[in-house]
């Protein structure tokens, strides 16, 4: 690939991203700087619960086998690489991990939710300002994310 072409790919799914629903641990009335507290919290006592377990694991190569003929009909078959070889680390406790922190968030009264992203015409309509309380939620509430990792609920009228 170009590096043009990966310029190009990498800003589109950097546009593209505040088209994704919203993702985040809900509580009515609850501020979000104490539900990132109460997050922060699970998360470290997670993490003492269930501790990082790294393993390392190698995928072999995949390879393919293909007939090459030239104009006078001599065939050979050619193996070709489809993917190298790799080490792979990762953490098997991870998943774990992140049920025993939903867990937690739940039992501090949270619940996961999924704001879709509001459409370009509720975002021209708002001042924007990230959210610093949760607002109720309805099946019209949408989410209009800002730089980093904020966001702001809204409920158009």
């Amino acid at each position: 690939m170009r590096p043009g072409h990966l310029i190009f790919l990498c800003i589109s799914l950097l546009t593209l991203s505040g088209c994704f629903p919203l993702s985040v641990y809900y509580r009515e009335g609850a501020s979000v700087a104490r539900m990132e507290n109460d997050r922060t919290d699970c998360r470290v006592e997670a993490l003492a619960k269930v501790p990082v377990a790294m393993r390392t694991r190698y995928i072999p190569p995949v390879y393919d086998t293909r007939t090459i003929c030239t104009a006078t009909g001599y065939c050979t078959s050619q193996r070709i690489l489809i993917s190298p070889g790799r080490w792979e680390s990762y953490d098997v406790n991870e998943g774990l991990r992140n049920e025993v922190t939903t867990q937690c968030m739940e039992r501090k009264g949270y619940a996961r939710v999924r704001v879709p992203a509001c459409s370009p015409q509720v975002i021209e309509q708002t001042t924007i300002s990230a959210t610093r309380v949760f607002p109720p939620l309805s099946d019209r509430s949408c989410a209009i994310r800002i730089r980093g990792d904020r966001y702001q609920i809204v409920t158009p009228g």
